[in-house]
């Protein structure tokens, strides 16, 4: 039982880690198949032992075994037309992970690299804290695989993913002591005690310090808040809005950008609103999907302007405004927390925001796929209420497109092109309920800024692409060296997801720039001067473009590529350093496997030969940190069998040899007739010098 503990202990420890790993991936398969890498390894290992085979055979039939029970489970989970494609496999899987983000989509690539990922640290383990007798370094693996979810998922590491990684480190250090009497006795209970002690002190000393520390990840807050819908405001303002300055911004870039206010995720038979969320305040995490981008810095004044929610640009990575406030996790819509003055906490302040500005070109967005969106349920979810005509125009409208991207394009040209009008003054209804998109659909053909970006949202769902709306602000006016924007410039516009571009702003409302070369999506793009709409169609809400100057022409303006993750690299770097290390630890004990082999071979003299194993042996001893007497081979015999008297073959063994060793030392050398052939011995009588010996 003794020599089962400390490879059950790391098993256990290690599919443990793999638990918070379930944010990485939305391939349900993935992550068992990886635990079942890791104990095939801890398995396979053990039984290598027993049969006394060599640690690098040992490593051998591990790597074996997980190959062949990774493609086994690729072939039972995704089928056995994508096992059949081998190792091409895993370019495919890194490249699926280099462009979605977080969690990822199934793939059957992705599920490769995460259950080799997972065997071959678990084989490294195996190596280093059963094979090589460190049981302290089966350590480094759990902290490499607790690594992989600290750096490669955006926002805060939470508090019992690292009560696994102490419960795990416990129970491998505690698994592998070295025992000081009986098995069982009370030195054994006395260990455990130790351990759980040492365990729940660094747990309990976290737990107390870490509120006294600098916030550096987010930190919810405690109390519900209770948020006004922006929307309900933006029939009125683009009405009755006056045409005062309201906010003034200046760009590092000296361009215009949208200022959001806050995202509409759900939707109901009244039409897109608020969800719940998890509001947060301290560092703001990466944006969902981790898109790249260029950073922005935009600084904004506001007026007589008053609201709960803070206009930032659409993708902000941080900010600085004088009161109370907060950001919710998975929107980063930035909101006050100041109790009952939050409906006026914008008025007359100045602050500062950082943002990504993301602008992938029309070709990345033909080219996405929408199967890793965050809360799908929520922003897949449509009411049965959706009339059958609507369903049946958003595939007719997408039926020529193989991706989500080229989807949500053709949904946009259709709601863009001249069978739609933008008008204030339209009679199909108010807000962007199913009743009244559908009236907007088939019958008027004529809406405000939320009809058009309502149907597109819609489609887009009935279409198989996440989506919400974003309430906020168009650009505005440029004013000097900055921009001026008005109420009358509120604004709602559609948001879908596309797998490693994060949330896309589309444009379906005529008046505004396409999402194409010329604009990008990160955030819905001014239009050039030349695709301005007739005056009777130019919406009064966006009378206001950004100039010419400020709008890169199409195809000058480089895009940059999809969003490339971290990920890989990380998982890269932490298996890199473990095998490094693990090279380095068994290194030498595998060089002295080897020149024991060679020295053990026999020289042809039986006498020369049992005086190199009893050599052996002492050098086994000495390296085990046991006392070597200085006498006859008889006498030290006496002395080691305290050492292996556990392990009768062994104290055989080295009776036997050391009885051979004494002749060939004493007698004439033409008279020993004693064996030469000592392999079998000394490696029984090595292993039982080196077990575990009891210490204090």
């Amino acid at each position: 039982m003794r020599t089962a503990r400390l490879p059950l202990a790391l098993a256990v420890a290690q599919c443990a880690q793999l638990l918070p790993w379930r944010d990485l991936t939305s391939d349900t398969g993935a992550l068992p198949l990886a635990a079942l890498a890791i104990v095939l390894a801890g398995a396979l290992g053990s039984g290598g032992r027993a049969l006394r085979w060599h640690p690098v055979v040992i490593a051998a039939v591990q790597t074996a075994g997980l190959v062949g029970l990774t493609w086994a489970g690729i072939a039972a989970h995704h089928g056995a037309a994508d096992a059949a494609q081998g190792l091409r496999l895993l370019p495919a899987g890194v490249s699926v992970i280099l462009s979605s983000g977080v969690p990822m989509p199934p793939h059957p690539g992705v599920a490769a690299i995460i259950a080799l990922t997972a065997g071959l640290l678990a084989i490294v383990t195996d190596a280093l804290a059963v094979s090589g007798g460190r049981p302290a370094l089966g350590v480094v693996p759990l902290v490499a695989l607790h690594l992989v979810t600290a750096f490669g998922l955006a926002g805060a590491t939470l508090f019992s993913d690292l009560v696994l990684l102490a419960a795990g480190t416990g129970l491998v250090l505690w698994s592998g002591r070295r025992q000081t009497g009986r098995e069982g006795g009370p030195t054994r209970a006395v260990g455990a005690l130790a351990a759980a002690i040492m365990t729940a002190g660094a747990l309990g000393t976290t737990w107390l310090v870490a509120p006294l520390l600098p916030t550096f990840e987010p930190r919810p807050t405690s109390e519900p808040l209770q948020m006004n819908d922006p929307s309900v405001d933006l029939k009125r303002n683009l009405i009755q809005g006056s045409d005062d300055v309201v906010i003034r911004y200046t760009t590092d870039n000296g361009e215009g950008t949208y200022l959001k206010l806050a995202s509409l995720p759900s939707l109901t038979t009244r039409g897109f609103g608020l969800a719940e969320v998890r509001v947060a305040t301290g560092r703001m995490p990466n944006p969902p999907g981790s898109p790249a981008g260029e950073a922005r810095t935009t600084s904004v004044s506001i007026g007589e302007f008053r609201s709960e929610w803070l206009p930032v640009p659409a993708v902000p990575t941080a900010f600085e405004a004088p009161g109370e406030w907060g950001f919710a996790i998975d929107t980063l819509d930035v909101m006050a927390l100041a109790g009952p003055a939050r409906g006026s906490a914008t008025e007359g302040i100045e602050y500062e925001v950082r943002s990504l500005e993301v602008r992938p070109s029309a070709a990345v967005i033909a080219g996405a796929s929408a199967n890793a969106a965050p809360h799908r349920d929520l922003t897949l979810a449509v009411p049965d209420e959706v009339t059958d005509r609507t369903r049946a125009l958003a595939h007719e409208i997408t039926a020529g497109a193989s991706t989500a991207g080229a989807r949500a394009q053709a949904i946009e040209a259709y709601l863009r092109s001249p069978r739609f009008t933008y008008s204030t003054a339209a009679t199909t209804g108010i807000g962007d309920g199913l009743a009244t998109i559908d009236e907007f659909l088939f019958r008027s053909r004529e809406g405000y800024c939320e009809q058009f970006a309502g149907a597109m949202a819609i489609l887009a769902r009935e279409a198989g692409i996440p989506s919400r709306l974003a309430v906020g602000f168009v650009p505005g006016r440029r004013d000097g060296d900055g921009w001026s924007v008005t109420a009358r410039e509120m604004h709602t516009w559609p948001e879908l997801w596309l797998d490693g571009l994060g949330w896309v702003a589309f444009e379906p409302t005529p008046g505004r720039g396409p999402t194409g070369e010329a604009g990008g999506t990160g955030e819905p793009s001014p239009a050039p001067a030349d695709e301005q709409p007739a005056e009777t169609a130019r919406p009064d809400d966006e009378a206001a473009t950004p100039t010419p100057e400020a709008q890169a022409p199409a195809g000058e303006t480089p895009t940059p590529p999809p969003a490339a993750s971290a990920l890989p690299w990380v998982i890269a770097a932490i298996a890199l350093a473990v095998l490094l290390a693990g090279a380095a630890v068994l290194a030498p004990r595998w060089t002295r496997a080897y020149r024991r082999a060679r020295r053990l071979a026999g020289a042809g003299d039986p006498r020369l030969d049992t005086l190199a194993a009893w050599d052996e042996v002492r050098i086994a001893a000495a390296r085990a940190g046991v006392a070597w007497p200085g006498s006859s081979p008889r006498f030290v015999a006496e002395r080691l069998r305290e050492t292996v008297g556990d392990d009768p073959d062994a104290a055989a063994a080295l009776e036997a040899l050391a009885i051979s060793a004494e002749r060939a030392l004493f007698d004439r050398p033409e008279n020993y007739a004693g064996a030469g052939d000592w392999r079998a011995e000394v490696s029984t009588i090595v292993t039982a010098l080196a077990r575990p010996r009891p210490t204090g």
